[in-house]
């Protein structure tokens, strides 16, 4: 039962499109209407400015890792009760926050990109890899400065790490299954990186 409410809770508050409250309660701006029109932290630092887009990112962070922490606070075992495998909950959990922040319950089943729950859910789970998948990121977006391709590259780049550093088969099948989810939610910027006309990243100071 904690297992399932957790689910509840994890998928609402992923669901919760912090750049779009945050664009129009600080700029009266709906950022689905400028910039790439994503509801990410990325597209809010472009359009609603550095500040905006720090606290969007931290707002995104925090509803992949709040729900997992409660995972483990609360002992949340239904499935590992179910199938002796270890880990299987906090792991549901987390993928239902990302599955909230992609497919929102308050935009119709639309949403951002996954990254930045992504984020706050692998750094409960598997901390060293995330980190690591950090490092694969900035070090991309320093030679690129697409996001997108940053991005996607660390996605790749995050099972492997979880596979080598925790030699651990759920996370890894779940690093796995994210970074496809992330693959895909990105597939206009594949299009757009194929043509030429991807936009490298920029951001509104004011």
């Amino acid at each position: 039962m904690k297992t399932f409410i957790l689910i509840v809770i994890a998928y609402i508050l992923g669901s919760i499109p912090n750049a779009l409250w945050i664009g129009k309660v600080f700029k009266g701006i709906d950022v689905r209407e400028h910039g790439s029109k994503n509801t990410g932290s990325t597209n809010a630092a472009r359009v609603l400015g550095a500040k905006l887009g720090i606290l969007t990112l931290i707002l995104d962070i925090s509803k992949g890792a709040i729900p997992v922490v409660l995972s483990f606070f609360m002992k949340a075992d239904l499935l590992e009760n179910m199938t002796g495998i270890s880990g299987l909950d906090p792991i549901m959990v987390g993928i239902f926050a990302i599955i909230g922040h992609s497919f929102s319950l308050f935009m119709k089943f639309k949403g951002g990109k996954a990254v930045a729950t992504t984020v706050g859910v692998f750094t409960v789970l598997v901390p060293k890899a995330l980190l690591l998948a950090a490092v694969v990121f900035f070090v991309i977006f320093a030679v690129t400065r697409y996001v997108s391709v940053s991005s996607i590259t660390a996605a790749i780049s995050l099972p492997i790490f979880i596979f080598f550093l925790y030699c651990d088969v759920p996370y890894t099948i779940f690093g796995g299954i994210i970074a496809i989810l992330i693959i895909v939610k990105h597939k206009s910027n594949i299009q757009r990186l194929l043509n030429g006309t991807e936009s490298k990243f920029t951001i509104n100071k004011k």
